[in-house]
This record gives C-alpha cells, sequence and structure tokens, in this order.
C-alpha cells in the first residue's frame, strides 16, 4: 500500500478537491470526517461541477459504500476486491477507523507474481469492442464520450484503424483542456483537438503476445491499457483489470 495518503474532508468544496486530484494525478480521493473515513470521492463524479458552483461542497457526492481493506487484508482478497469496484483505489484502515494508507490497482500490480498470472495470448481477455477517437477530433467531445461511458482512455487511430496514440483522462485534466459548455459557450478559440495532446507513439500489444508481456508493460510504463492489434491495425483493447482477472490466486477468494 501507499503510506501517507491525501484525503479531503467532507465539508470541503468539490473545486478543491478537484484541484487535488488534478495536481497529484490521482482519479478518487478518501473522504474523512474528524479524521475518520467516510467514503471516497472520484473525479467521475465531481468533475461535470462547473467552478460556477464554488460554494458546493463534496457531501453529495461522497460514496459512501466505498469498499476498505486493513493493513493485513491478503494480497488476493485486496485484488478480488478492487476488481470490482471502479475507484481503482481503495482506503486502508486501522482499528479506529482512520485511513492509514491507499491501495490502488497499481500497488497490486507491483505484486502481480504472488497472484499467480497465468501466460496467455492476450486475445483471450481483451475487449474486441473498442470506443476510438481520431486525431483531429474535438477534446470536448471526446471528453463527453469518456464521461459517458466511464472509460478512461481511447486509442487515437487513423481511417484505416492503425493505432497513432493514446489520449486519456488523465491528458485532459493534467493540461487543463476540459471545458464547461456553459463556461466556453461565449469562447471564440478554434476547438482543441486531441493530436494536441495525445500520448504518441502508440505504446501496442499484438493479439499473439502473452498476458505476462502485457503486464510487464503496464509496470515498466507505468500505464493503465494497451491497444491490442493484428497487423498493424487495432482489433482490441485490453488493462490492468483484464489482467488481474486471470490471476489463479483470485479463484480461490471467498
Amino acid at each position: 500500500m501507499s503510506i501517507n495518503p491525501l484525503t479531503v474532508d467532507v465539508d470541503e468544496f468539490v473545486t478543491h478537491a478537484r484541484e487535488i486530484m488534478r495536481e497529484n494525478n490521482v482519479q478518487s480521493l478518501p473522504a474523512v470526517k474528524g479524521g475518520r473515513y467516510e467514503g471516497m470521492v472520484t473525479m467521475q463524479d465531481i468533475i461535470n461541477v462547473t467552478s460556477t458552483k464554488s460554494n458546493v461542497t463534496l457531501k453529495g457526492y461522497v460514496r459512501w459504500e466505498a469498499s476498505t481493506v486493513t493493513p493485513s487484508t491478503s494480497l488476493a482478497k485486496a485484488a478480488r476486491d478492487i476488481l470490482r469496484t471502479d475507484e481503482g483505489r481503495m482506503p486502508v484502515l486501522n482499528e479506529n477507523g482512520r485511513v492509514v494508507g491507499v491501495l490502488s490497482i497499481i500497488d497490486i500490480f507491483k505484486g502481480i507474481g504472488d497472484l499467480d498470472l497465468p501466460d496467455v495470448p492476450v486475445s483471450q481477455v481483451m475487449t474486441r469492442k473498442v470506443i476510438v477517437c481520431e486525431p483531429r477530433d474535438e477534446i470536448s467531445r471526446v471528453w463527453r464520450n469518456m464521461t459517458a461511458f466511464g472509460i478512461f482512455g481511447f486509442p487515437v487511430v487513423r481511417p484505416d484503424q492503425e493505432v497513432v496514440g493514446m489520449i486519456t483522462r488523465e491528458d485532459v485534466t493534467r493540461r487543463g483542456y476540459v471545458r464547461f459548455e456553459r463556461e466556453s459557450e461565449f469562447m471564440k478559440k478554434p476547438p482543441s483537438t486531441v493530436q494536441m495532446i495525445m500520448s504518441t507513439p502508440a505504446i501496442t500489444v499484438d493479439e499473439t503476445d502473452g498476458t505476462r508481456k502485457a503486464a510487464r508493460i503496464f509496470m515498466e510504463r507505468q500505464i493503465g491499457r494497451l491497444p491490442v492489434v493484428k497487423n498493424n491495425r487495432l482489433t482490441g483493447i485490453v488493462d490492468r483489470y483484464d489482467i488481474l482477472s486471470l490471476c489463479r490466486r483470485l479463484v480461490a477468494v471467498e
């Protein structure tokens, strides 16, 4: 687990919590009251609260039933629990209900060797129906699709499905490209496009590459998803959750 985690008070303003997430490149934060854990707040839940509502607090946006673990929770059980959430992170609580750490899917990947990952072609676990975008697509439209589908990143492709890059929520939020319609309707600037901020060159795996190779790329590159190609054309996408779901030690967890 990561120790000394960032937290936010449930009475804090949404705009401030969102700024903390952007500055520290996290998609969720434990919410506390009087030092005790209350629930989780996610970027997905608060991103569309406009800056004109600067007095809105987090109370109405806390996920009160979000999963937690303790320092003694086994890695296999924690991995199984995190697969069932969409926060990507779980607070680690002590016996007094205080947050002593945070366990993320990235942290779990550091111990994937202990979870007995089989080595099978990524084509067996990849998602074949992939939402994509093109370099000239407007960032605002891509962002709306990310929010609507709950997806953290899209492959950027040419019309022939050649993968040329990736664009993620992190790319958009970190660079400050999120714009809300009511705040930008009077702006006269040309629309920002995907090619301005996408990550290139594209990091991909072939359909025949193994899951252990994909896991190694996730750890070495610190990325969360990989386009899968065949003959240099997109055929699917695989992410950390797909890889973790294969681990043999998770099958035996109650």
